[in-house]
């Protein structure tokens, strides 16, 4: 079976050292042939009519193209300018300086040119050879030989600069192995991006350091750092500038490390040991400790602090939120392998936690496996299509009719149980496999809108819930526009819904996602409103139509007084500006009449009904309507 599809890409490095190489593998043989191949250029001085008419004859029957040029003025710049390969020059010709030419040629340093020196007398013949150039020709010249010895002169001076080239390419090839096995060694140990030692070097430093602990007696602490949906910052911005912002990471990890100063005077001493990059995701330190869980406090708490603040990269902020797990030796493990991999399901769990710091137990193993399960079944549901939708209705406040509904995820077990979406939605994101369920939902919703449609029933609107990680995907509004198309869905009966967590977070990239989605004319709306922490502020650049008032607030409506005048606020701040809201979470006849006081436009809940299927809710909405006042 062919491999070739597995084929990895070639280092940069190897093509450099093998394209050297190849410059050094010719066969002498057929170096020999290719001079013999090429010709040459000969500039000939002289005013001797005999060699100006004969030497270009027979000098380009041996391939050596001859120019010749019977003036001397000037005759350094045509030669620098020509650059020929020989210069056959008549002794007798005057040079500017006053002497012969040949000499004034054979005194200009920057000319590594082969002369001949044609001379008609003994005294000439004499004085060419004393200046020492290439060759002597004396009189009477016989020009069938003259142009072999020419020819000769070109190949040696082409095997020179071919030999010269060797050598350089040599030294190249010889400068890029050194520098390949400088890297290889360094890879072997190191990240390349971070430049921090990577988890095979990490796993051994780790492992050295124990035997030092064994011997004075106290623990070892390896942290496992992580970031919440890190995946979102590569899709966002691209892997080039998601390594900056590793390198910047690496960074400040390895300051913290330098911050923590010395121990208080009646703390066990607290020793950094390393700092590392142990995939393209996550960091782990390592250090000394007492054991105790309060020596680690100082350094939990400057990490969490350094690695909240925003980044600055090319011109872009980003704000990312740390996860943290730890594991001891030897309480938490024996080995080193365990107290890694215990250390990284102790920061998994903080992930799932929405973050922090989290010490490893019995219990995080167990969560571990369970998410690790539940990762594996998540994909094959999702291959087989296992996932289905439920519609709950939200209802007018003023006359109780439908208005909309909401469709929501459900993933059935073979038991008829089901896994909640609080549970499994998180991990669909870790695992990248929330876009792909985003469409499904968005693709099925349509589709029963149509379905509805086709049998009598219109419903206004239709609610799906959007994932920041679909919006920062570059293919999100052409997915959208596709399947309105595809169920030939007007845009106007959708409506997205987008957590305020996930969407009000700055980011440039989902803000220009919302305003493509409003021109085609869907419907926004913002869930979960008040449970953020800057709502208000960005609600003036966000073009959403719709605010879902959390349900934690719904709860306390007619019991509590701050939550009755919280839920008046923003549903008197949607109505100045010009925003539908709905009331989430409602379950009595006394919360709907309050809401109905203030004016509230919907609502939805368990009032009504809990999420159905698509038939039973078309039973429901014919009985609630039929009901309305």
């Amino acid at each position: 079976m062919s491999d070739s599809g597995n084929k990895q890409p070639v280092p940069q490095d190897s093509l450099d050292l093998t394209r050297s190489i190849k410059k050094l593998s010719m066969p002498a043989s057929a170096a020999n042939e290719e001079l013999r191949e090429v010709g040459g250029t000969a500039l000939l001085f002289s005013r001797n009519s005999d060699a100006t008419k004969w030497a270009p004859r027979w000098l380009n029957q041996h391939d050596v193209k001859t120019a010749v040029v019977s003036d001397a003025a000037g005759a350094l710049e045509r030669v620098r300018s020509a650059q020929p390969d020989v210069i056959v020059v008549e002794a007798g010709m005057p040079g500017e300086s006053g002497q012969p030419l040949y000499c004034d040629l054979l005194d200009a340093r920057d000319l590594d040119i082969p002369i001949f020196v044609m001379c008609s007398s003994a005294r000439e013949f004499s004085a060419a050879l004393a200046s020492d150039p290439y060759d002597v020709i004396r009189k009477p010249f016989e020009w069938s030989m003259i142009s072999r010895r020419v020819k000769y002169a070109v190949c040696a001076r082409r095997l020179r600069a071919k030999f010269q080239e060797g050598q350089e390419s040599l030294q190249e090839a010889l400068a890029v192995a050194d520098e390949a096995r400088l890297r290889l060694r360094r890879g072997e140990s190191f990240e390349p991006v971070t430049g921090l030692p990577n988890k095979k070097k990490f796993v051994e430093l780790v492992r050295r350091s124990m035997g030092a602990v064994d011997r004075d007696g106290n623990a070892l602490a390896v942290i496992v750092i992580g970031f919440n949906r890190f995946r979102l910052v590569i899709e966002a911005m691209g892997q080039e500038r998601a390594d900056m912002i590793l390198t910047e990471l690496g960074r400040v990890l390895t300051e913290c490390l330098g911050e923590l100063g010395p121990p208080p005077a009646d703390t066990q001493r607290l020793r950094t040991a390393a700092v590392a990059s142990i995939d393209h995701f996550r960091f782990a330190i390592m250090v000394t400790t007492s054991g105790k869980q309060d020596d680690l406090g100082h350094l939990q708490q400057l990490l969490l602090d350094r690695l909240a603040q925003p980044i600055q990269i090319a011109g872009q902020t980003v704000s990312l939120s740390s996860c943290q797990g730890v594991a001891l030796y030897p309480q938490d493990a024996s080995d080193v392998d365990s107290l890694l991999q215990r250390a990284d399901n102790a920061m998994r769990d903080a992930q799932s936690r929405g973050g922090g710091f989290k010490y490893y137990c019995a219990e995080t193993d167990a969560a571990a496996a369970r998410k690790l399960k539940l990762e594996h079944m998540l994909h094959e549901a999702v291959d087989r299509r296992e996932l289905n939708l439920a519609f709950q209705p939200i209802t007018s406040v003023k006359n109780n009719r439908v208005v909309a509904a909401e469709a929501l995820l459900r993933w059935e077990q073979p038991d008829g149980s089901y896994i909640s979406p609080a549970e499994f939605v998180p991990v669909a994101e870790e695992c990248g496999l929330m876009n792909r369920i985003g469409e499904f939902v968005l693709d099925r919703a349509c589709q029963q809108l149509v379905e509805w449609r086709d049998v009598g029933i219109r419903l206004p609107q239709m609610c799906v819930n959007v994932a920041k990680v679909q919006l920062m995907s570059g293919d999100f509004v052409p997915t959208v526009k596709r399947i309105l198309s595809k169920h030939d869905v007007d845009p106007g009966s959708l409506e997205l819904e987008l957590s305020e967590r996930g969407v009000l977070s700055g980011d440039f990239e989902v803000v220009e996602q919302l305003k493509e989605l409003k021109i085609l004319g869907i419907r926004l709306s913002i869930d979960d409103f008040g449970t953020g922490d800057s709502a208000i502020a960005y609600l003036r650049e966000l073009p959403v139509d719709v605010l879902k008032i959390d349900r934690s607030y719904i709860t306390g409506l007619v019991d509590n007084a701050k939550d009755a005048a919280l839920v008046s606020a923003m549903v008197a701040l949607a109505q100045r500006l010009n925003l539908r809201v709905v009331a989430e979470g409602v379950e009595t006849h006394e919360q709907l009449s309050a809401l109905r006081t203030m004016n509230c436009d919907a609502f939805q809940g368990f009032l009504v009904s809990q999420p159905v299927p698509a038939d039973a809710f078309v039973s429901l909405l014919k009985k609630s309507n039929s009901n309305s006042t």
